[in-house]
């Protein structure tokens, strides 16, 4: 396992300092690297068109990318994190700022979920992860929420267990967010998915 930390462009509370602890690789995303440095966590490569943050002077480390691109600074720090062969990959400070980058980093969720990485996009009130077909399991946490929402148009043959609102061969639709607010009512909630992918929420209450 190697795991990979990806600092994004809004703030991180020191709370979160358990995702970065121990991480083989730390990638600064533009102004993600004011954050990593306060914290006292020195990144491994920094990256960024520097657009919103003045650019930093470490050599080296550095990578500058131009402002006109196809990729987000944290989608590239994503594709740098599969050179480095990461197979655990967390993005703090990706959430609470401008809407269209963060559901440009759920989509970088399902590109590193789709290359086998375990990814995860998390602040103190949210964590995300992408589940594809076949059966998973997440453990409960008291007072938190279990929300899903297909990745796509459609995710099919979803089975719930361990909630408060079980499915049983379902499918969840785009247009219809069924999926929100569930509740555990075991030690573990137990997902089953036949085809499709579904962002797996678990939102504090």
């Amino acid at each position: 396992m190697k795991r990979c930390v990806i600092f994004a462009a809004q703030p991180v509370s020191p709370a979160l300092a358990h995702w970065w602890e121990g991480a083989d690789f730390v990638i600064a995303a533009d102004a993600g690297y004011r954050s990593a440095m306060a914290l006292g966590v020195e990144p491994d490569l920094l990256l960024g068109d520097y657009d919103s943050a003045p650019a930093p002077h470490l050599g080296g480390k550095m990578v500058r990318l131009p402002a006109e691109k196809d990729d987000t600074d944290t989608f590239f720090a994503a594709r740098k994190a599969l050179e480095a062969h990461c197979t655990h990959v967390t993005i703090l400070g990706g959430t609470g700022g401008r809407l269209d980058h963060t559901l440009a980093n759920l989509h970088t969720l399902v590109f590193l979920h789709r290359h086998g990485v375990h990814a995860v996009l998390a602040d103190e009130a949210n964590e995300v992860t992408v589940l594809g077909k076949g059966r998973h399991t997440v453990k409960a946490r008291a007072g938190w929420y279990l929300s899903l929402f297909p990745a796509g148009a459609c995710a099919r043959g979803v089975t719930l267990r361990g909630l408060k609102y079980p499915l049983e061969n379902a499918q969840l639709h785009n247009h219809w967010p069924v999926g929100v607010s569930n509740e555990f009512t075991a030690g573990e909630a137990q997902i089953a998915l036949r085809e499709g992918e579904v962002y797996c929420m678990l939102c504090k209450m």
